[in-house]
């Protein structure tokens, strides 16, 4: 299996029918594996609950995609022989990103301790928070919207989800 989704020709052909600016770099495939393969942990990273099914090699399995027992949002079954179309294109608009910006998907962010200070004769202060981790990380919608067809949304492993082994 591999290191990471798509290919480096799928990444330019993907930009190109989109009219999508790409650096330079693109031209080159080690590059553009590279961008891949960020890519390809940061959308398993920030998506991993939301995938439907289970991984088709279990623990030996790097990637979270092929999965088996994965249906989209139609209840059409996606095969456990071929990672889907939505997450492929969804590496790709992740992988430019980072080749535009060297960990543009990895962003460390410190949280500003105070969310508000007054001092009015008495001091009053209101401390920075997150409802959760989610809300610190990078979002990128158009991302989001790609995947959704095949998102639980449930953060578990989906009801219809299961695994038949052949003895």
């Amino acid at each position: 299996m591999a290191d990471f989704y798509g290919t480096a020709a799928g990444f330019r052909a993907y930009h190109i029918a989109r009219g999508n600016d790409v650096p330079a770099e693109a031209a080159d495939d080690d590059t553009v594996n590279e961008w891949l393969l960020v890519a390809s942990e940061w959308l398993d990273g920030r998506y991993r609950p939301s995938f439907p099914g289970l991984k088709v090699g279990m623990r030996d399995q790097l990637r979270e995609w092929p999965r088996n027992s994965a249906f989209d949002i139609y209840m059409y079954l996606v095969p456990s022989t071929s990672v889907p179309r939505e997450v492929e294109n969804a590496t790709y608009e992740a992988a430019l990103r980072q080749g535009q910006k060297a960990g543009a998907l990895s962003v460390d962010y410190t949280p500003a301790k105070y969310k508000r200070a007054a001092v009015d004769g008495a001091v009053s202060v209101e401390y920075a928070g997150f409802n959760s981790a989610f809300d610190a990380q990078t979002q990128i919608p158009i991302i989001d919207q790609i995947l959704f067809p095949i998102l639980t949304g449930t953060g578990n492993v989906s009801a219809l989800s299961g695994s038949t082994v052949r003895a």
